[in-house]
């Protein structure tokens, strides 16, 4: 090999790398896939800042990618909202402390779409670890 080429290949190998590793940190998301157990059909579904859309009931979604997720205490602590039967179902806020919130942004979770009525008769949106239930279940 010659000079010349062992000048252009050491940088050429470097650039690639680099390249290579800006690729796997911005492909490194959070994949969550959603079951609908609510028992209806949801409409307008959002999950934190995503839109998913309709999920038919008893249907769930191919896995999603988010930069991050939110937990609080080993529990999805991410806001969930969407119609049902025409009528908006807010997110369940069942934690006010907060000190055991946390993100993920690197891992493949499932979980399952839960409703509740809150203390004003309003239905309430929830998510659960796939096929698990809350703590307050």
């Amino acid at each position: 090999m010659t000079t010349i080429n062992k000048k252009v290949l050491i940088p050429i190998i470097i650039l690639v790398s680099i390249f290579c590793f800006v690729v796997y940190l911005n492909h490194k998301n959070f994949q969550a896939k959603f079951f609908n157990k609510t028992g209806e059909s949801i409409d307008s579904l959002m999950i934190g800042n995503t839109l998913i859309g309709k999920l038919k009931k008893e249907g769930h979604t191919e896995y999603i990618n988010f930069k991050e997720f939110a937990f609080d205490s080993g529990f999805p602590y991410e806001n969930v909202s969407g119609k049902i039967k025409g009528k908006t179902a807010g997110p369940y806020f069942w934690s006010d402390c907060g000190t055991q919130r946390y993100s993920l942004s690197d891992d493949t979770y499932q979980f399952d779409i839960k409703s509740e009525i809150d203390l004003n008769g309003e239905t309430v949106l929830y998510l659960a670890p796939h096929n698990r239930k809350m703590f307050w279940e």
